[in-house]
């Protein structure tokens, strides 16, 4: 705020403490700004003051805050340097002063005046953080629309051995026509928008305001597919479209200029989105008392709800229409609704799929009133110590005297904590300081109900993400922190609100922020693995029985052949092995033997429940967890002699064509366990020299491993004729291999870097009322990973083909693993795949971020659905997962699927194929659609499929949205952002701390790194990649340190960089530019 003219600006910050503590803080200042501007009102012989002046200031690089201590008790007289009427660099006296510009003057006044700079926090931050939506306001012509920000390694497909898998949003599938809501969490802005087509790799949209508006990605909540139905209503617009250029920079530049279609040439469009919302509205309006208090109608439990259930909890069904589905109108009111209350509601997943998919997290009422509760708590606090109501005198609230509790308990013991861990703003704590294993004597509080409501607010805030950028309830956060006074120099954000949490002991100091923020509702989370009590299980989980097998009665004995189970020796749970069985004539087969967990375990029963809400077993470093985490299932199901198995066998011939196939329930005699290495060893398969030998290692290394968990077998300990089976196997998975390469395979995956940890150099300190504290960290070794043993991920992707044939073929439903546009762009596909993408893997080179987006946007994304289509990235007309049911859902259910249809057909005595798919498929080099469905009256025709546990309808509405979420949400823990949350704390112990390497084979950290530039993001930051483990980056404007403009830099420079800071708990390493090596002038 601006006081009278002649005193200084003073940031609005320091006039929050009561007055007792201002004598205690620094005050920021500016110079007086009456007599910055004097000199220019003399010099312009004016004595108003210039507002093109201040926007051009303000255009300039961010101001910096210079601090100065100053006391209250100083008067104007005493000299301080707050004092202008006494500073010669603002004494009218002083001729040389006057005549000096603004900018002299404040460079004099900043020599005269040192004193550490603190940054302006930007209303708009660059890296999507929290930003000023309260107080600022803004049109909507600079809009910015909220885009994908994950790392880079969450837009491009992963291969995990037999899939490949998309981590991005789904926004590729927006088609011309559709709806969609955009939002900007940091401005406070929602719109409607209609899409008018993807060119060049970019989303084309036009709002309901009449501004057009570009980009690759989009995260939306809503879309309404198929709103504008006549292409020629969108003809017109799109002509009117300045430029269709793949380049992003030149678009940036053409929306920044506010060009494109005129309101006039979209008129129709404007008037359908106007009655879009009027028709809402009115639902809403209609509907208030309903809507108005949604989260209460719903329950008081933590629970996962799409919209179309909310809806139909909020909405008289006399609404429904066609089908019995809510139109888009009341949809949306319902949508808007929710979406306007972060303090209940949370998206999980937002794309461009039907609205009945779209998922949402319910927060328990225990979160919720939490919430509420702390606000009040805090609001009561600053009544009382301002002393701004009479009442807070006289009648102190407990609460007030509750919080100073809390906060003197956790100043004491934060103030301990440092003394053997040093706070860092990289959003982490130091590692342990002490050597040796010396008694920790840290006095834990024990923490009031008071303590733990703040805490607990304080966990869902910086740890589990629990609100939006643009949320009012981040004040709450930044205000405990500031009271709590041990967090000055720190920006209080949800980072410096992590560390905090690390400081207190309430979760490890090395704890993974994606493990809190990644947990989906009715999933538990330890916060202190093996030190504090697990969440409790269900009773019903504990106690839940195996029933009995199934399908005893079909099981075929596989005592004459030998089956392989490769796998790492630690491995607990064995779900896959394959065995060889010779025809003649140059033909196998081929069986790949899978464990059998659904022959016992019914959908319904609570294993199968758990298993349904964790979606797969997580191998995030550090904090394993099975799905099926009971150890007599593993004992009972893992493969071994005598144990059951569902086993996936194709008859193939040594060029890799598919000729038959057969699905049939087994038991296994002979087993052999062997490592992955082992069996390349055997074949000749060495492993690939392209994997970079960087490696980091921190810490303390672990003693030698630990013994295998069941007896291995090793090369020497094969006989002549295993041997010989294990060369044919590999013989003929490398020509299926080359068949799928013929298809349109991806020819070669990139090596990922990947953390690995052991704890084993930790011992737990203190404990006390769930809060711990411990001596020594993690010991962690980054390296490159290479894809594993191409033997077994080949014939595991034989496996998922037979398995989707097999249910294709009798119409049953699966989740089939698809690219949604792959049928329908197959020709620019497979041009784009030959010509330009394919050429870069097998040289080793990443391929650039324009050329992932050129293959989402021809693909449309990788999905799971029920509607059966081909999987060009993998070569397969057809495919599905099916070789690990002990650790991933999905697999079980089509387990489940498959196992009822068998038991359906041995009751009838006969098959219940509808159709036949084409044999010889995997050859073709032409890759076809699968055949339509079957006609209605053909399946009639033998029965129904009501033997089936899931329907086709229960499938799409119910089971894949939510599986599509916890799918993705564990492959981001595990493979993207909590692998990278590992690696970044490796990284700041080096850099920061500086840690030496646990080995002699670790690299030395590099002072500086080659910064290759990916993307300009709105002329705002610059997002690159690192030539240090392939590690996104950015630069913001501040470091671009006069290298370059920001305007000028393109994509695919490279520059020379040193770290400017990196931030573990946001997942993003920031860069300071040094020198220009390639590109640009």
């Amino acid at each position: 705020m601006m006081r009278r003219s002649s005193q200084n600006y003073v940031c609005w910050r320091c006039l929050s403490p009561r007055p007792a503590e201002r004598a205690r803080l620094p005050r920021r200042t500016f110079p007086a700004a009456s007599a910055a501007f004097s000199a220019l009102a003399t010099a312009s012989g004016t004595r108003s003051r210039s507002p093109l002046l201040c926007r051009a200031l303000a255009r300039r690089d961010r101001p910096q805050l210079r601090s100065v201590s100053t006391q209250s008790s100083e008067s104007p007289a005493s000299g301080t340097a707050s004092d202008s009427a006494t500073d010669p660099a603002f004494d009218e006296s002083y001729p040389e002063k006057r005549q000096a510009s603004i900018r002299d003057r404040l460079r004099i006044w900043e020599t005269e005046n040192p004193a550490p700079s603190h940054s302006v926090p930007s209303d708009e931050p660059a890296d999507g953080g929290v930003g000023n939506t309260l107080i600022k306001s803004r049109g909507e012509y600079g809009f910015k629309v909220d885009v994908a920000t994950q790392d880079d390694d969450a837009t491009h497909p992963h291969f995990d051995g037999v899939d490949v898998a998309d981590l991005g949003q789904s926004g590729a599938v927006l088609q011309a026509g559709d709806l969609v809501e955009v939002s900007s969490s940091s401005w406070g802005l929602r719109l409607l928008a209609v899409c008018l087509g993807n060119f060049n790799g970019h989303l084309h949209f036009y709002t309901s305001t009449g501004k057009w508006f570009t980009s690759r990605t989009v995260r939306s909540g809503f879309v309404v597919k198929n709103f504008v139905d006549d292409p020629a209503e969108l003809q017109a617009v799109v002509e009117a479209i300045p430029s269709l250029s793949p380049s992003t920079a030149v678009l940036n530049r053409l929306q920044d200029l506010n060009v494109g279609p005129s309101r006039d040439l979209a008129a129709s469009l404007i008037r359908k989105i106007y009655t879009f919302q009027s028709a809402s509205r009115h639902i809403h309006q209609t509907y208030v008392e309903r809507l108005g208090h949604a989260h209460a109608q719903l329950g008081n439990e933590e629970k996962m709800l799409n919209l179309r259930e909310i809806a139909d909890a909020l909405l008289p069904t006399s609404l429904k229409r066609n089908k019995g589905a809510f139109p888009p109108e009341a949809l949306y009111a319902v949508y808007s609704v929710i979406e306007a209350d972060d303090v209940a509601f949370r998206a999980l997943d937002r794309g461009a799929r039907h609205h009945e998919s779209y998922i949402f997290a319910l927060h328990s009422a225990e979160v919720r009133e939490n919430v509420v509760q702390v606000e009040q708590m805090v609001r009561d606090h600053y009544e009382l110590a301002s002393g701004q109501t009479k009442s807070s005198r006289r009648n102190p609230p407990s609460a007030p005297a509750a919080v100073d509790g809390f906060l003197e308990q956790a100043r004491d013991l934060i103030d301990q904590v440092r003394k053997e861990r040093e706070w860092s703003p990289h959003g982490m704590i130091g590692p342990f300081k002490k050597a040796g294993a010396e008694s920790s004597k840290l006095e834990i509080p024990a923490w009031s109900e008071t303590s733990l409501a703040i805490i607990k607010f304080m966990q869902h805030w910086a740890a589990s993400d629990g609100f939006r950028s643009g949320s009012r309830c981040h004040w709450i956060g930044a205000s405990i922190l500031r009271l709590v006074r041990r967090y000055d120099e720190a920006l209080l954000d949800s980072t410096t609100g992590w560390t905090f949490l690390q400081e207190i002991g309430w979760i490890q100091p090395w704890d993974v922020s994606s493990r809190h923020a990644l947990r989906l509702p009715e999933q538990q989370l330890n916060r202190h693995p093996g030190i504090l009590p697990p969440p409790e299980a269900p009773a019903a989980a504990v106690a839940a029985e195996l029933g009995p097998d199934q399908l005893a009665d079909l099981r075929q004995d596989f005592a004459r052949s030998t089956v392989y189970c490769i796998d790492s020796a630690d491995t607990l749970d064995v779900d896959d092995g394959v065995s060889l069985e010779p025809v003649g004539n140059g033909e196998y087969w081929v069986h790949i033997h899978v464990a059998d967990p659904a022959s016992r375990i019914t959908p319904e029963n609570q294993l199968a429940t758990n298993a349904a809400l964790r979606a797969q077993t997580n191998y995030l470093a550090g904090y394993y967890q099975r799905m099926l985490d009971r150890d007599d299932v593993r004992d009972t199901f893992s493969l071994g002699p005598n144990q059951p198995t569902l086993t996936f066998s194709a008859r193939v011939d040594e060029t890799g064509r598919l000729l038959d196939s057969k699905v049939t329930p087994g038991i296994l005699r002979d087993v052999v366990y062997l490592t992955p290495e082992d069996v390349s060893a055997v074949v000749g398969d060495a492993a690939s020299s392209d994997v970079p030998p960087a490696v980091l290692e921190v810490g303390t290394r672990p003693a030698k491993n630990t013994p295998p968990v069941r007896k291995m077998t090793t090369p020497n300990g094969l006989s002549r004729a295993q041997r010989s089976e294990l060369e044919t196997l590999s013989k003929l998975a490398n020509a299926l291999h080359r068949a799928r390469l013929d298809n349109g395979a991806i020819p070669a995956y990139l090596p990922r870097p990947k953390a690995t940890v052991s704890v084993e150099g930790v011992a737990p300190g203190a404990t006390s009322d769930g809060s711990a504290f411990y001596r020594g960290d993690p010991h962690i070794r980054v390296a490159y990973e290479g894809q594993g043993s191409a033997l077994v991920s080949s014939l595991m992707q034989l496996a998922g083909e037979v398995g989707a044939r097999w249910c294709y073929e009798r119409d049953i439903p699966i989740p089939y693993r698809v690219q949604l546009y792959a049928g329908k762009n197959s020709n620019a596909l497979r041009a784009f795949n030959r010509d330009v993408l394919y050429p870069q893997l097998v040289a080793g080179k990443k391929p650039s971020s324009e050329d992932w987006h050129t293959l989402r946007a021809l693909v449309g994304g990788f999905d799971v659905s029920t509607t059966p289509g081909s999987n060009l990235a993998m070569g397969l007309d057809l495919y599905t997962k099916v070789t690990s049911p002990l650790r991933r859902y999905p697999d079980l259910i089509v387990h489940w699927q498959i196992e009822a249809a068998l038991r359906e057909e041995h009751r009838r005595g006969q098959s219940l194929a509808v159709r036949k798919f084409p044999r010889a498929g995997t050859n073709n080099t032409e890759s076809s659609p699968p055949p339509p469905p079957p006609a209605k009256r053909e399946v009639a025709k033998g029965t129904t499929l009501s033997f089936l546990p899931f329907s086709k309808k229960k499938l799409d509405n119910s089971v894949l949205p939510r599986l599509r979420v916890r799918e993705r949400h564990s492959r981001l823990l595990d493979n993207v952002e909590g692998n990278s949350q590992w690696i970044l704390q490796a990284l700041v112990r080096a850099w920061r701390f500086g840690e030496e390497g646990g080995s002699s084979a670790s690299s030395q950290l590099p002072k500086t790194f080659r910064f290759t530039v990916s993307d300009v993001v709105g002329r705002r930051f610059v997002k690159g990649q690192l030539d240090w483990f392939d590690r996104p980056a950015h630069v913001e404007l501040e470091d671009m340190n006069g290298v370059a403009r920001i305007g000028e830099v393109k994509t695919g420079d490279v520059f020379e960089a040193e770290l400017a800071n990196v931030n573990v708990h946001t997942n993003r390493i920031y860069m300071k530019l040094l020198k220009r090596v390639e590109g640009g002038q």
